[in-house]
């Protein structure tokens, strides 16, 4: 705890001279809509972990949460008044059997409508005159119909919107319905998981980090995540893993030799994936080696079936809170909320995305050790650049997709 108060301190000092910074960076490029942030605190280290471009969990936000989510929403529409939001398209993924998101959908309209706007669930789907009741863990149910196309507009039957909001991660493609709308999107749908790439999110999350690190004379090493790319990984393949394991071996060997980290552990992630999957701990690189066959096989498929084929080697980080940690919630870069993500299977040297997670809501109130704990400046900020590196990985992906496109066209011509 000490550390989190030395960098508690000096962020506060320079509390104008970070906010001048972040406003700065804002105008530079253009901050998702919504981002949810996973953080690990260690008693050396602060970091974003994971940054989700279409976050889910908006359930597990309190009402207070609820509420400061619809108030940063009100001031979004007027910053942006051209836009003259008024009815909002969600479009969710497709799950029929997972109440809890449908929980998720359900929060997420009430922030939306208790902003002022209409909205109403659109899908994705072949039949044009699809409808469906989806169930949420209390029974709700969430009315969603079949998106239709006019020319570059969409809508559901009676329902035209403004802005189409997704809340779907797109890990096959994005889907040509969605394309070349007058109607605004957000977050795109080129930035889906087939185009995501975690090594490029964390290239610029650390060169944000670098550059606050600097603006606050402290060391980056206390926010920043080394990580490195693999390429071409099949982890049936002797010679892979053998590949795979040296470079795990040497980053473990950089860590203990110039962060002084004494016993580190490493995971090993699909660059593109998601929902946990496809991620493996490590303590050194014989651990790949010895894979068995279900390890292997784990290893070799992603969300949707999809073969593995990129992966990122990360260094791990304990969480000083035991087998807890703080995920963050925000709208256009500001702080709507957050609460704890828990495992009690788990230690404090483990991936808490797992089976037996649960999430622990935040009643802010002033008595309360875990919302005490939660808020506090320097966590704030490192979600707050979590965010905007998403910022950078958007418009880096767009301008890809958009010379990829133009490449295409010149092709045919």
């Amino acid at each position: 705890m000490d550390f989190i108060k030395k960098i508690n301190e000096v962020v506060s000092s320079k509390e104008e001279i970070i906010n001048s910074w972040l406003h700065m960076k804002q105008k530079e490029v253009s901050v998702p809509f919504y981002t949810s942030v996973d953080l690990r605190v260690s008693s050396n280290k602060i970091a974003a972990v994971d940054t989700n471009i279409f976050p889910a969990g908006f359930n597990n936000l309190s009402e207070p949460f609820i509420d400061r989510a619809s108030d940063l929403i009100k001031d979004y529409r007027e910053k942006d008044k051209k836009l003259k939001i008024k009815k909002v398209l969600i479009i969710p993924e497709f799950h029929t059997r997972n109440p809890f998101y449908w929980d998720n959908v359900l929060a997420l309209i009430r922030i939306l409508e208790k902003s002022g706007l209409e909205v109403k669930i659109g899908l994705i789907q072949n039949d044009p005159y699809f409808e469906y009741e989806f169930k949420s863990s209390s029974e709700t149910t969430v009315l969603a119909q079949t998106i239709q196309r006019s020319n570059n507009k969409v809508f559901v039957p009676g329902f035209y919107p403004d802005l189409v909001l997704i809340n779907n991660d797109f890990s096959d493609s994005s889907p040509e319905i969605l394309k070349g709308l007058s109607q605004s999107v957000v977050p795109p749908t080129e930035v889906g998981w087939h185009s995501r790439k975690k090594n490029i999110h964390f290239e610029f999350y650390n060169k944000l980090v670098e550059e606050f690190s600097e603006l606050v004379s402290l060391d980056p090493s206390f926010f920043s995540l080394t990580t490195k790319l693999v390429e071409d990984i099949n982890f049936d393949i002797i010679e892979d893993r053998e590949r795979l394991a040296d470079l795990s071996d040497k980053m473990i060997s950089k860590l203990r030799r110039f962060f002084n980290i004494k016993d580190p552990s490493l995971f090993i992630k699909n660059n593109t994936g998601t929902y946990g999957m496809a991620v493996m701990q490590i303590d050194k690189g014989a651990d790949i080696l010895d894979l068995n066959r279900d390890g292997r096989k784990k290893m070799k498929v992603s969300k949707g079936g999809h073969l593995l084929k990129n992966v990122i080697i990360q260094e791990g980080i304990e969480t000083i809170y035991s087998n807890k940690e703080p995920v963050y919630y925000l709208i256009n870069c500001n702080i709507a909320g957050g609460f704890y993500r828990i495992n009690d299977s788990r230690n404090s040297y483990q991936n808490l995305n797992t089976k037996g997670m649960y999430f622990k809501c935040l009643c802010l109130k002033k008595e309360c050790s875990n919302c005490n704990e939660f808020f506090n400046p320097a966590l704030e900020v490192v979600s707050k650049i979590g965010s905007l590196a998403t910022g950078y990985e958007i418009e880096y992906l767009l301008k890809k997709n958009q010379s990829s496109d133009e490449s295409s066209i010149k092709a045919l011509l």
